[in-house]
């Protein structure tokens, strides 16, 4: 595991290394970089595939209190990562939450490749019906620890609106508990 500081705080990344194509991860929220495992898994030989951990909700490391963790505050996250390292004529590889969509729309692509959305929201569904009770929650004291204690249920890591009718075959439960994990301290 690596670290790279960045303006918003620390963000945490596995990177396969190699001379191959860059592929950068973005998971989705409520997840860390793990859920790429088995595509990474695959594409590890052919391409140097680079796995952050977004502060997304399963991040470790705290970021700084005058980060901005917005929507537009995220996508610039992302290229200040990418910047960071250096990376030119990366293949950013998404899902969930649109982020790089949100950078190529308003930081420019000079450092971007292509772009590979997966299973993302668009049009009028963002953010995506579950989710929305997240941001709701989030706007009222107190409110995302009460929202988190609920999804850390089994019915709530497991139900038809969270991982459970959504991925085939299940997440495993310890991989789920360390993506609830950060954000229950």
């Amino acid at each position: 595991m690596f670290e790279v500081q960045l303006p918003a705080g620390v963000i945490e990344y596995e990177d396969t290394g190699g001379n191959g194509p860059v592929l950068v991860f973005i998971h989705g929220l409520l997840m860390d970089g793990s859920g790429w495992r088995h595509v990474v898994g695959s594409l590890r030989a052919e391409y140097r595939c680079i796995v952050p951990t977004w502060p997304l909700g399963g991040h470790r490391k705290p970021m700084n209190e005058d980060g901005d963790v917005s929507f537009l505050g995220m996508a610039a996250l992302v290229g200040d990562f990418v910047e960071a390292l250096d990376l030119r004529d990366v293949t950013l590889v998404q899902n969930d939450w649109g982020g790089a969509q949100l950078l190529l729309g308003t930081r420019g692509s000079d450092r971007v490749g292509r772009l590979v959305l997966t299973s993302c929201e668009a049009y009028d569904n963002y953010p995506p019906k579950p989710a929305r009770l997240i941001v709701a929650a989030a706007k009222v004291p107190g409110g995302l620890r009460t929202v988190m204690a609920v999804l850390n249920t089994r019915l709530g890591k497991r139900g038809p609106a969270t991982w459970g009718w959504m991925i085939k075959p299940p997440v495993p439960k310890d991989l789920i508990d360390a993506w609830f994990r950060p954000r229950l301290l």
